[in-house]
């Protein structure tokens, strides 16, 4: 009977974390430096390269790790080590910004107030409640605590998707 080989999961887990990670920096960068770090459709266009980028790590982690046959599991629990990597990557990041630049912390608020005043279905009454919580909800702390919470859930919620699309079963096991 074959012995199986153990992947190295922590080293390829913390490289692809990495690998994730510094993409959505370098994205952060290049939005930074055109001024665009406020604009919300820069959120949706960073998660999207990422998501890709973490495809193509989950497969190549497939077939040159595990020779070309991953569990569910296995990509599953993958997702989530490179989802908290990428994450903890990317609050470094937003804090150095933040902390260089507090004027893009300000540009996030006004944004955020000018979406509410914009929104015709926000009762007039409701206005100022809104704006307070906007005022609360964009402190630098709040801010990284609720990405520290929200990054990895995301990465578990996705995980599971990928998993299901990307694990391929070895038709060996079944035999045995």
């Amino acid at each position: 009977m074959e012995e199986k080989t153990k992947a190295p999961f922590w080293k390829t887990a913390l490289i692809y974390g990495a690998i994730v990670g510094f993409v959505g920096i370098l994205v952060g960068v290049i939005f930074y430096v055109m001024d665009m770090t406020a604009e919300n459709w820069t959120n949706w266009v960073s998660m999207l390269i990422s998501l890709i980028i973490l495809v193509y790590c989950l497969v190549t982690y497939r077939k040159d790790h595990l020779g070309g046959y991953a569990s569910f599991g296995q990509i599953y629990k993958m997702t989530l080590v490179i989802g908290i990597i990428a994450t903890v990557l990317g609050l470094l990041y937003f804090y150095i910004l933040v902390t260089l630049d507090p004027e893009v912390l300000e540009k996030m608020k006004i944004v955020a107030e000018q979406r509410i005043l914009d929104n015709p279905r926000i009762p007039e009454g409701y206005l100022d409640t809104a704006l307070e919580r906007v005022e609360k909800s964009m402190q630098i702390g709040r801010m990284m605590v609720m990405q520290l919470i929200f990054g990895p859930v995301m990465y578990a919620i996705i995980g599971l998707v990928l998993a299901a699309f990307i694990k391929k079963n070895n038709p060996a096991d079944k035999i045995a």
